[in-house]
């Protein structure tokens, strides 16, 4: 069996079937009745519902998970992927939950992370069981719920589901990602230095550890010259934000470019610009010590500033963002980042360093997160096959890649990221107006049913 190209009639079907997912706001609400909130469980009904209407067998994990199923053996292919989202964000020239299709692309939020390539999975199998084709292993497209969050959807869905043999995640890029770096979510809380202040009223700036924060805002006490400095500040920087006076206070914005965390190199860190204007516009004692901690500890993306420039070959450096920094009423200051070490150091040697910093000021570490490093020999007769599936549509002779990202492929016993962003892809995931080329989403069905094919034929 071999598909060649994908006909209209599909091209048409991806997009019919994708928009009133992509219209749902799934982005996790708490305390509902639902596991993740009902725009959530309405995805993800909404998918399982399209499966059964089309023939698969689909299965209902409790509302933290399902899964839409063909084939037969005792073998399980698994295909994982997401369909909460992260919050819209202000800035998009479109609705973001009215997605749109113009000059060849599909603009929506999710679009891009995760249900447009979830949906050309998807695709995919219905190509293939439309033809007539009956895999000789069971193939199960995972849908998780609260991956952009705590993975307790996927976490539940494996306690009570068998662990496929072999899987990928359409949650990243092509032509394979072999290896995503650990990953740790970390918040230093400062209450000792932070405890009374005489200058900062407060200080709040992200909100999401796994991106880049784009705005940072600061409540100062009003002085003279401050709103001179801060207009000095923002042209010496090249940055831009605004300010206002109310009564003793001055209000202060600086906005940055927001950028996903596995990339922080991209976005322009609006924490750390306005951190480092506190410094300039005169602290006290304690909170200059401390702001000053964290401005040097975290400039450098690779991390230089807390002694930890690791990297290796397979992965490459280590990176970290400050993700957030929330400072209320002097009372204390909690900042939040999110590392990204190579596959072949432990946990530890990072954890070490990050407490080793929280100790200077007295202040306190807590690892609210850690995933473990995923790391599958370039040589794993599953990597080759899609590695040469990719190779074969494209014309490339590509290898497979390393990432800081994390994607579902991390839950399995063995698996790997498999695009469906190619290397000239926009990459626009958690960012405002994000979308997709329709291009690319139509080469990436190609690409996952001849995967499927191959290996389970």
């Amino acid at each position: 069996m071999y598909i060649a190209s994908i006909s209209e009639r599909y091209q048409k079907e991806y997009v019919e079937k994708l928009f009133p997912l992509l219209e749902i706001p799934s982005v996790y609400e708490k305390g509902s009745q639902f596991s993740y909130g009902k725009p959530i469980d309405d995805a993800l009904n909404y998918i399982l519902d399209l499966g059964e209407k089309d023939g698969f067998f689909v299965k209902n994990v409790n509302g933290h998970a399902g899964h839409i199923e063909f084939g037969q053996g005792e073998e399980i292919i698994g295909i994982l992927g997401h369909l909460d989202v992260v919050p819209a964000g202000d800035g998009w020239e479109t609705d973001p939950f009215k997605p749109v299709l113009k000059e060849d692309k599909i603009y929506a939020r999710g679009v891009q992370d995760d249900k447009g390539p979830v949906m050309a999975s998807y695709m995919a199998m219905k190509m293939l069981k439309d033809q007539g084709f009956l895999p000789k292993k069971k193939v199960r497209l995972i849908l998780g719920t609260d991956e952009e969050r705590d993975w307790k959807g996927i976490e539940h869905y494996f306690q009570h589901e068998k662990m496929p043999e072999f899987g990928f995640s359409p949650d990243a890029s092509f032509p394979v990602i072999h290896a995503e770096k650990g990953l740790i979510d970390a918040y230093i809380n400062f209450p000792a230095a932070y405890e009374h202040t005489d200058y900062v009223h407060s200080f709040t700036s992200g909100d999401r550890l796994n991106m880049v924060p784009d705005v940072a805002k600061a409540v100062l006490h009003l002085s003279s010259d401050v709103s001179s400095k801060y207009n000095n500040f923002l042209k010496e920087k090249a940055v831009t934000g605004d300010f206002f006076v109310e009564g003793s206070f001055i209000h202060l914005t600086l906005n940055g470019e927001a950028a996903h965390a596995s990339t922080p190199e991209k976005g322009v860190n609006a924490a750390l610009y306005l951190l480092e204007f506190l410094l300039e516009a005169g602290l006290n004692k304690k909170h200059q010590a401390a702001v000053q901690q964290l401005v040097a500890s975290f400039h450098s993306v690779t991390g230089e500033g807390i002694d930890c420039a690791i990297h290796d070959e397979p992965s490459g450096v280590l990176t970290c963002n400050l993700g957030s920094v929330h400072w209320v009423n002097g009372k204390k200051c909690e900042a939040g980042v999110n590392i990204r070490y190579p596959v072949t150091y432990e946990s530890d040697h990072v954890i070490g360093k990050l407490q080793l910093l929280a100790s200077k000021e007295g202040a306190e570490l807590i690892i609210h997160d850690h995933l473990q490093a995923l790391y599958i020999e370039k040589e794993h007769p599953n990597v080759q096959t899609l590695l040469k599936v990719y190779n074969d549509v494209t014309g490339e002779s590509a290898e497979p890649l390393s990432m800081g990202g994390a994607t579902y492929a991390r839950s399995l016993n063995s698996g790997v990221a498999f695009g469906a962003l190619f290397k000239d892809s926009p990459d626009f995931a958690h960012q405002k107006n994000e979308h997709v080329r329709m291009e690319d989403m139509k080469k990436a069905m190609l690409i996952y049913a001849r995967s499927i094919y191959e290996l389970t034929k």
